[in-house]
């Protein structure tokens, strides 16, 4: 059940009943007791534990692989309903909000996908959050959530928070590296600066392949339980595809054409 999950994020096929439609044939020799779809869909949500530990699995052996001390922290948008359909009876209301995406200059209802980035491209760790919390806010929560050795973060504007990087400093010795606004002094030289945002990119380049290939925000769920294990789901094929490449000797973060 769970191999047949993250074969269908591999291969990019964001619809259930589309790929049970295009593969259910295919898969049926491999999987000879392969339920009809609805039934796959409730084993699958009852599953997200076991998902989360292979996946919680998968980073202990890739992160031990580089013991990473540096890693980017950034969010990407999740929508979960129509912008403007109501939402009191929807199953999202009291865990989404509205929310706003400057880079996409989007206006959305749903959530943020919170993600921990090593500089290798594995996904250390991640948090959902409503849509309206900023992106400074769940920080201290998200490294809480995971294991690591890191000693320097970074981040995008969004985590220009003089309070929190002090934070981190005194209480877990960890630096904590965002761009400052135009109105304040520089803390660093231009050149360290854009050393520190091309090692950022590592993070926009792993929500990109979540956006695109996973296809995050067309994520399709109905309720709140089936977000979070869609979300789980797709996290957990990206931390297997890379162990996968990883073993075939390829580019780890070459995931486009693994599966197909």
């Amino acid at each position: 059940m769970v191999t047949i999950a993250l074969y269908q994020e591999l291969i990019g096929e964001p619809r259930e009943d589309h790929f049970f439609r295009l593969h259910h044939e295919h898969l049926r020799p491999f999987f000879p007791g392969l339920n009809e779809r609805s039934r796959y869909n409730r084993r699958k949500r009852s599953l997200w534990a076991v998902i989360l530990t292979i996946r919680a699995g998968l980073c202990l052996v890739q992160e031990a692989q580089q013991m990473e001390e540096t890693a980017a922290i950034d969010s990407a948008p999740v929508p979960c309903i129509s912008y403007k359909r109501s939402k009191k009876a929807s199953d999202f209301a009291g865990h989404a909000d509205y929310g706003v995406c400057s880079s996409k200059a989007m206006k959305y209802f749903g959530c943020k996908l919170h993600s921990l980035v090593g500089l290798s491209g594995v996904i250390l760790g991640f948090l959902l959050t409503p849509a309206s919390h900023y992106d400074n806010q769940p920080v201290v929560e998200l490294l809480d959530s995971v294991a690591h050795h890191l000693k320097r973060l970074i981040g995008d504007g969004a985590y220009n928070d003089q309070a929190l990087q002090s934070t981190l400093e005194h209480t877990r010795s960890l630096l904590l590296f965002a761009p400052v606004k135009a109105n304040q002094p520089a803390k660093r030289s231009a050149t360290a600066q854009k050393a520190l945002n091309r090692l950022r990119l590592i993070c926009e380049t792993v929500n990109a392949q979540l956006q695109e290939q996973f296809h995050l925000s067309k994520h399709y769920a109905k309720s709140v339980w089936g977000l979070f294990t869609r979300i789980a789901v797709k996290v957990t094929a990206h931390s297997a595809g890379m162990m996968l490449n990883t073993l075939l000797g390829r580019s780890p973060l070459k995931l486009a054409d693994l599966a197909v």
